[in-house]
């Protein structure tokens, strides 16, 4: 069973740590930004200190989604400029879904 599979299992999301989440979110987004995750900070900015355009944000959004098996909607996130923002609505919507 991978990693991914067993997200999908709200049981399994409940176990996750806030750490957890947020490593995941960090190794997601560097990942997408071809960065060493050791150089993403959660108070960065993502757009003037990581460079993530549009494009990079659908695709963090997306592999965060199916990372999570959540659904995020982009809307919900045009307001949210740190990773810090980012990893706490994920968190919600984490331990909002069980």
């Amino acid at each position: 069973m991978t990693t991914n599979a067993l997200l999908v299992d709200p049981a399994a999301r409940a176990v996750l740590s806030d750490d957890q989440i947020r490593a995941r979110a960090v190794h997601l987004l560097a990942t997408i930004l071809e960065r060493d995750p050791e150089t993403v900070q959660q108070a960065h900015s993502l757009r003037a200190d990581l460079g993530m355009d549009s494009l990079s944000a659908l695709e963090f959004l997306s592999s965060l989604s199916h990372e999570f098996d959540i659904d995020l909607e982009v809307e919900e996130t045009y307001g949210l400029t740190t990773l810090n923002e980012v990893v706490a609505l994920v968190t919600q919507r984490v331990r909002g879904s069980l």
